[in-house]
């Protein structure tokens, strides 16, 4: 008998997964068309490229009626647009394939892309994407921390009348150790505080740039890493200086905004050349050579220098027209 109602369990068993599996099957060959998006990345570095692909299976007899939208342009940039289309298992698969980069920080989405299509002798319907999540980090955003130490384990205590003692010595040491300090804080001679002070948007920007050339960057070989910091420190500056947005913005847009303020064509010269080395060497992975790199480091102390000169001379200027 029971032999009977195992065999029995087993064979329903069998029955009701083929039966199962035959309406996922059935309900698969209903779908005459199915979309996916995909990333090749959800975390990547500000600059760096990411592919983005949006995919459409389809039967022979479906219609597609609108085209894939491309993400927005104030947040991704579109590098390259590929279209593909081919033949899979008597079913037609196409899409696109976009290339896209990003110089902002923080956390984007990308919304779902809604694909608009006709079976054959049928009305039009509408199918939807998945969203998708991307974040753009700096280039040290990722760096590995490695200064983890491990806990000390607790020392038994042997017996009560130890842990007494221990206790009163411990609020000993604390009673005298706060009558010493009370009597040092009252006997302590007075110091005014000097005001500390600020430093200039110029003091700031030259310091920055003799840390980071003298930082070990380019014996480590990490090019890409030095010039996205000589960059960062600039248009920081900028920023400061000349009031302008220049953090988030391309050497195009921060060259347009700098022909509105009064700067000599040399300073002009020499902002553009910068940036743009800075950003062949982040975006090319252009290798400069050692002397480049002295003439380089160079222009962007003379940069900085330069601009607070001139930024000097024409407030003398404003004096003695008052």
């Amino acid at each position: 008998m029971k032999n009977a109602f195992k065999l029995f369990g087993s064979g329903s068993f069998i029955l009701l997964c083929f039966l199962l599996s035959g309406s996922e099957l059935r309900a698969a060959e209903k779908s005459p068309i199915s979309v996916k998006a995909e990333v090749d990345s959800a975390f990547i570095t500000i600059g760096d490229p990411v592919d983005y692909t949006v995919t459409v299976k389809r039967n022979p007899d479906v219609e597609i009626l609108s085209s894939i939208t491309a993400p927005p342009s104030d947040i991704f940039k579109i590098k390259k647009i590929d279209e593909f289309r081919r033949d899979e298992d008597g079913q037609i698969v196409s899409g696109r394939k976009i290339a896209l980069t990003s110089f902002r920080l923080g956390d984007f989405i990308l919304d779902p892309v809604k694909i608009r299509y006709r079976v054959a002798g049928g009305e039009e319907k509408t199918i939807t994407t998945n969203p998708l999540y991307i974040t753009v980090q700096s280039v040290a955003g990722g760096e590995e921390q490695t200064d983890i130490r491990g806990v000390k384990t607790v020392l038994p205590i042997p017996s009560k009348f130890v842990t007494w003692l221990i206790l009163t010595i411990v609020f000993a040491a604390l009673v005298v150790g706060a009558i010493a300090f009370y009597l040092h804080w009252k006997n302590r001679p007075i110091i005014e505080a000097a005001p500390e002070r600020l430093l200039t948007p110029e003091e700031e920007a030259l310091q920055a740039l003799t840390r980071l050339f003298e930082s070990e960057l380019l014996k480590q070989g990490k090019i890409k890493a030095y010039y996205l910091t000589l960059s960062e420190i600039l248009r920081i500056y900028f920023e400061k200086h000349y009031g302008i947005l220049a953090v988030e913005s391309t050497t195009y847009e921060i060259t347009r905004d700098l022909k509105q303020k009064s700067l000599t064509p040399a300073l002009r010269a020499k902002i553009q050349e910068v940036l743009e080395a800075s950003d062949l060497a982040k975006f090319a992975k252009w290798k400069p050579e050692p002397a480049e790199i002295i003439q380089l480091n160079k222009k962007s102390k003379e940069i900085v220098e330069e601009a607070g000169r001139e930024s000097e001379r024409r407030e003398t200027e404003v004096v003695r027209e008052l």
